[in-house]
């Protein structure tokens, strides 16, 4: 399952791109209730964090990869993966462009592959509007966190 959002964001890419760094991960995704560096650097290639989510009334811990970083004046980029539960293997990217000193364009990009059969059955009947609304429901809650 891949999704690809894209959204405009009018706030400095500056204000939007610190929601992203290690330290803020909590304000950004506010179902991580927890996350530990344990490897690496923070906000570097190869940084790795244990994370604790909580999601629909129970707690569950992954450790979560940066893959990719960058963060150049106009163009930032973050890319995390992760397994869940082992049935699943998660990919996140975030883009973000300057378009001027006010507007950031974000893409938020995923992937999520099943790694087990209970992944696929589970994937094959999860609803792609469930997955939709989840996607919108972050790109809002980042607007509203960056003063959008």
């Amino acid at each position: 399952m891949k999704w690809e959002e894209e959204t405009l964001v009018p706030t400095h890419i500056e204000v939007v791109w610190h929601r992203f760094q290690d330290r803020s991960i909590g304000t950004l995704l506010p179902h991580v209730v927890h996350s530990e560096l344990i490897e690496g650097s923070s906000d570097t290639i190869g940084a790795k964090h244990r994370q604790t989510c909580a999601e629909n009334g129970r707690e569950m811990t992954y450790v979560v990869e940066t893959t990719d970083y960058r963060d150049e004046p106009s163009r930032k980029v973050k890319q995390i993966q992760f397994e869940s539960d082992g049935h699943f293997a998660t990919t996140l990217r975030f883009t973000l462009i300057k378009l001027n000193e006010n507007e950031t364009q974000l893409i938020y990009e995923g992937e999520k592959k099943p790694v087990s059969l209970t992944g696929r059955l589970k994937l094959k009947f999860s609803a792609k509007r469930t997955r939709d609304q989840l996607v919108r429901r972050f790109v809002h809650h980042l607007r509203q966190e960056t003063g959008a």
